[in-house]
């Protein structure tokens, strides 16, 4: 019977082919170990990327319309009341998709202002149910294409620019307390997007009124000093 040689060459290449296999399956091992916990961690990232944002904003891409399109001292003169009319503007320019220059948009305000005269009368400041009049009769919309709500809600506005529609919004502008307004009181703007903490407008009552903030509780209380009633286009 052969007996093998302890002092043989084949017995420290047996010990290290031993030593490859262990270390083989150890790293076998701890790659599905590491790779379990890698997914683990993975699928954290993921839920927490798609989880709600807290501060849950939505924004919708309004062109800007001074009120004085202008936006001169001198355009001032001619504007001082076209609050509404520049809201109106906005408010259809987005939903019909499209654009005007500062300078077709003063043009357009005057011919609104003029509407008026000669259906109301006088250019004054005009509440939702006359604005609703003034939209069907100078862009000639029908009337299920503009909807009231009266009284409404921080969150009747949020589920109208929720679904695509920018805001077209009565406030005070005392309350409001912008530092930019050179003519305080009541005031039409369009809002176009909210944050958790604050409403965010197109204030066309000021050249700096592109996407100018105002906190909820703030806007919430110009809207209900000057009524509370809202407009919205849809033309779909």
């Amino acid at each position: 019977m052969l007996k093998r040689n302890s002092n043989s060459p084949i017995t420290p290449i047996l010990s290290i082919l031993t030593l490859l296999v262990v270390v083989v399956t150890t790293r076998a091992v701890l790659t599905a170990k590491l790779g379990k916990t890698a997914n683990q961690r993975t699928s954290i990232e993921i839920e927490q990327e798609l989880r709600v944002n807290p501060e849950n904003t939505e924004f919708l891409e309004v062109q800007f319309i001074c009120q004085a399109p202008l936006e001169t001292a001198q355009n001032w003169i001619y504007h001082e009341e076209s609050c509404e009319e520049a809201a109106v503007l906005m408010t259809y320019l987005y939903e019909t998709d499209s654009t005007i220059t500062k300078e077709a948009a003063d043009e357009e305000i005057l011919k609104m202002i003029e509407w008026q005269v000669q259906n109301f009368g006088e250019h004054r400041d005009i509440y939702a149910d006359d604005v609703k009049e003034f939209i069907t009769g100078y862009l000639e919309l029908e009337e299920d294409q503009i909807e009231i709500i009266y009284n409404a809600s921080m969150d009747d506005i949020r589920s109208q620019i929720d679904m695509g529609h920018p805001v077209i919004v009565p406030i005070t502008g005392e309350i409001l307390k912008n530092p930019y307004y050179p003519h305080p009181g009541y005031h039409m703007l369009v809002v176009k997007g909210y944050t958790a903490t604050q409403i965010i407008t197109n204030d066309n009552g000021t050249r700096h009124g592109k996407d100018f903030k105002y906190d909820n509780e703030i806007f919430e209380a110009a809207i209900n000093d000057a009524g509370g009633d809202i407009l919205i286009l849809n033309l779909e």
